[in-house]
């Protein structure tokens, strides 16, 4: 009995966890929400939908609204772009199921369902020319004059007023309100009907009168009734919780609109019999919100907000504004009921103690905390007794409205209500928050402290109660400034509200400076660390780049990339020098490669204190060094003849003897701007020179004999040539074979190549002529051991072909890993000669 009941337990447990497990691991399945698709009518409109293409960036009122909407509903849109004509009509289609900005009408019924909430409130204006002096407010100027319009309710309203005062105009009908707002521009039209809200401000355009006003709504097609009873719970539950949505988006889009930033014809009034000057009291010394600058000008959040608010209602250039500054807010007061000023800045938006001073208060230009400051900590005891500075009325305003038990000790400044709290002669005192970090960073107040006070306080203009038109002006330009903008103001005031010197903040944040300063103390250390250490590696990388390992002379790369950088200049003097060091490879094979790195090492070393101080000296080839020097020829012959004594009183430790041939050319012998020319002449000369030294010594270069020279005698062109390093030098060529070289290549492969598909070669020997001459095909042909490659074709002369013969042979120095040979090509013959 027990055991049965165990396993019925046991399944019971197990059925219970299976559920559990269910619904804790299908909750996301069982939430999961599948978005309808909604295809909303998308056109653009200023302020009100913008954006209407694929990849624009969208905003307006009405797309927030969209939003909004989309929010509460999980609805997916699918945006169908077009003109307010096209999407209207494909609204009607049921190709679209949502349009907004529909205004209400009961012929629209049966076309279209609407929500039980409007989307907001919508007024239709007439706007002409902002220079229009023909067509007035009395309807019968519109006669015989061409009015815009778009389709539907625009349309329907302008036709409606026209025929209840009786007049006749052209209704001319545009697609959309771009269109229609050009030919006012343009003048095709006198005037045009459209949404006050949506119509921007510019210079050619104005709101004479109000046609009519309607709700406009985010209504829906007839296709599709399964989503009007979704979006009427949706906006129920907006208006519930949120009553005030629609307000704040108006405020948000429309505050600039035509209709809200122009000056009205009642305000112009005012302006006339005011000699269009606006005459501002401000209270002085009270920064970031008004002070005086040290030239005497007015500065602060008033005259910023002052200019900014005009300068958007179109008013700033018919509007001279003055400024006069006061010691307190009574005198302000008095001046304003002696009407000696229009208008004071700030006052409270206190409305019982404005009242008592039988003023109005503007729309707010900007409301900040205010903070407490009391002495070292907040007791039962610190609001017993407040320090108040007496000229300061929204402050005494403040403290009788939120701290009515406490006792208010009057001073006759800032700074001294801040003594008062310092001293323990008042218990705390009250400041905007906007002045309280900046005052209190003088280090006389170190051990005051602040925290800010449930309550702000919002600054606003004051306007005698008897003088209204002014208040609606200042109404209507602080209308069109929003919180952005009064921080924005604020930012640049505050800084210079109090010195903040260096000796002030030091004795204030003792540790910080401290810590800062070891921060510092320590990135300079890295840092020069850092900087020590990649100049280290930089001169290692130069070195290894730029220098030779044996010598420390510049190595090939540092030749080519000057001679590649090297810019001509024809009244520049230089000398391109070519060396060679004579009789290395017999000190190689008979003293050792120790005797030969001597040779090599120690030439560099005179060449270098011969040359050095006039150019760069290089290491170009296993013996062969170049030299470009910025020196006369004079100059050059005397550093010449200094090297030579210099090898000739050389001794080594392995040999006795250090011989350099040398050829130089020079600046003045230049015919072309291209370097290389030069050097091939310096090359010239310097074989020259080696062959001289040869014949003087019984031997030709690097120790041959007489029949290798004879041998020589037979080629007309002789080149060194290196297969590894893919380079030549010219020992020599006739005059024939300079003219058909004209223009040398960099590479012999190059070289060799071109010369076979420029058409020299007979193209029966083509083939034959680029496979031997490749230079892979020559590299792995010398490694094998071979010690001759012949290569018979037939080349272009003139106007027809004559054989001829190369003849590649290793050099003296040819070591597998260094390819050193000679070319030659022998004279040519013709084909009967043979």
């Amino acid at each position: 009995m027990r055991k049965a009941f165990a396993f019925f337990r046991l399944i019971f447990v197990s059925l219970s966890v299976l559920c559990m497990a269910t619904s804790v691991f299908g909750k996301d399945h069982i939430h999961t929400v599948v978005r309808k698709n909604i295809k909303v009518g998308y056109y653009e409109n200023e302020a009100f939908q913008e954006g209407a293409s694929d990849g624009a960036v969208k905003s307006g009122y009405a797309y927030e609204y969209l939003q909004k909407v989309s929010s509460m509903t999980g609805w997916q849109y699918e945006y169908v772009y077009g003109s307010w004509a096209e999407v209207y009509s494909a609204f009607l289609r049921g190709e679209v199921d949502l349009l907004a900005g529909l205004g209400y009408s009961e012929s629209r019924l049966s076309y279209m369902n609407y929500p039980d909430y409007p989307m907001g409130y919508e007024s239709y204006y007439l706007f002409v020319r902002s220079k229009e002096t023909t067509i007035t407010r009395d309807a019968e100027t519109l006669r015989g004059k061409r009015i815009g319009t778009i389709p539907g309710l625009l349309q329907d309203a302008i036709v409606s007023w026209l025929a209840e005062r009786n007049v006749k105009s052209e209704i001319v009908v545009f697609n959309d309100v771009y269109e229609r707002d050009i030919a006012l521009e343009r003048g095709d039209i006198d005037a045009f009907i459209g949404e006050g809200s949506s119509v921007s401000v510019s210079g050619f355009n104005k709101p004479l009168l109000k046609i009519a006003s309607v709700n406009m709504y985010l209504c829906v097609s007839k296709n599709r009734p399964d989503i009007l009873k979704e979006l009427n719970m949706a906006l129920s539950e907006l208006d519930s919780n949120d009553p005030f949505y629609v307000n704040q988006l108006s405020e948000k889009y429309f505050s600039n609109s035509a209709v809200t930033v122009r000056v009205s014809p009642a305000e112009h009034d005012w302006l006339d019999n005011h000699n269009n000057t606006l005459r501002v009291g401000y209270m002085d010394n009270f920064l970031p919100y008004c002070g005086t600058d040290s030239k005497g000008n007015v500065t602060g959040i008033l005259v910023d907000a002052m200019d900014a608010g005009f300068k958007k209602i179109k008013a700033n250039q018919e509007i001279k504004i003055t400024y006069q500054p006061f010691q307190n807010t009574e005198d302000m007061i008095t001046a304003i009921h002696n009407h000696d000023i229009d208008v004071i800045f700030p006052v409270s938006n206190n409305v019982y103690y404005m009242e008592q001073n039988d003023l109005f208060q503007s729309k707010q230009v900007i409301t900040s905390a205010m903070n407490l400051v009391y002495l070292d900590k907040i007791d039962e005891n610190t609001t017993e007794t407040i320090a108040i500075n007496r000229h300061n009325q929204i402050q005494y305003d403040y403290a009788q409205t939120n701290l009515p038990d406490s006792r208010m000790i009057l001073y006759d400044s800032v700074s001294e209500c801040l003594d008062a709290v310092n001293s323990g002669d008042a218990g705390c005192a009250i400041l905007s928050g906007l002045r309280a970090s900046v005052l209190l960073r003088n280090s006389k107040y170190i051990n005051l402290k602040y925290i800010e006070l449930p309550a702000s306080t919002t600054k606003c203009f004051g306007v005698s109660t008897h003088n209204l038109g002014v208040l609606s002006l200042l109404d209507r330009a602080l209308n069109t400034l929003d919180s952005k903008d009064t921080l924005t103001f604020t930012y640049k005031y505050l800084e210079n509200e109090s010195v903040y010197s260096i000796r002030e903040f030091i004795k204030r944040h003792q540790i910080l400076v401290f810590i800062i300063c070891a921060i510092f103390f320590a990135i300079a250390l890295i840092t020069v660390e850092i900087f020590i250490s990649k100049n280290q590696k930089e001169k290692l990388y130069f070195k290894f780049a730029y220098k030779d390992s044996l010598t420390g002379a510049f190595n090939r790369r540092a030749y080519e990339e000057d001679v590649m950088a090297f810019e001509n200049s024809r009244n520049q003097k230089y000398v391109c020098v070519s060396m060679d060091l004579n009789g290395l490879k017999k000190v190689n094979d008979d003293l050792g490669h120790l005797a030969g790195d001597e040779l090599i090492k120690d030439a560099y070393t005179l060449i270098e204190e011969a040359f050095g101080k006039y150019g760069k000296i290089y290491r170009t080839g296993g013996d062969e060094y170049s030299a470009l020097l910025r020196t006369d020829k004079e100059t050059f012959g005397n550093a010449k003849l200094k090297l030579d004594e210099l090898c000739k009183a050389w001794k080594g430790t392995y040999s006795d003897t250090l011989c350099i041939s040398v050829g130089a050319a020079f600046s003045a012998e230049a015919e072309t701007d291209v370097l290389m020319d030069l050097w091939k002449l310096a090359d010239k000369r310097m074989y020259d020179a080696k062959s001289e030294h040869y014949r003087k010594s019984g031997m030709d270069r690097r120790g041959q004999n007489d029949a290798h020279k004879a041998l020589c005698s037979m080629y007309t062109k002789i080149l060194k040539i290196n297969l590894t390093e893919d380079s030549y030098q010219i020992i020599n060529m006739d005059m024939d074979e300079q003219t058909v070289e004209k223009g040398f290549a960099d590479r012999i492969s190059t070289w060799l190549s071109d010369f076979g598909t420029s058409g020299q070669v007979h193209p029966e020997d083509l083939n034959g002529y680029k496979k031997k001459t490749d230079i892979k095909y020559m590299q792995d042909y010398f490694r094998s051991g071979k010690k001759n490659l012949t290569i018979f074709y037939r080349r272009k002369y003139g106007d027809e072909y004559k054989r001829a013969m190369m003849q590649i042979i290793p050099a003296p120095d040819y070591e597998p890993e260094s390819q050193s040979l000679f070319l030659y090509v022998n004279n040519v013959h013709s084909i009967e000669d043979n």
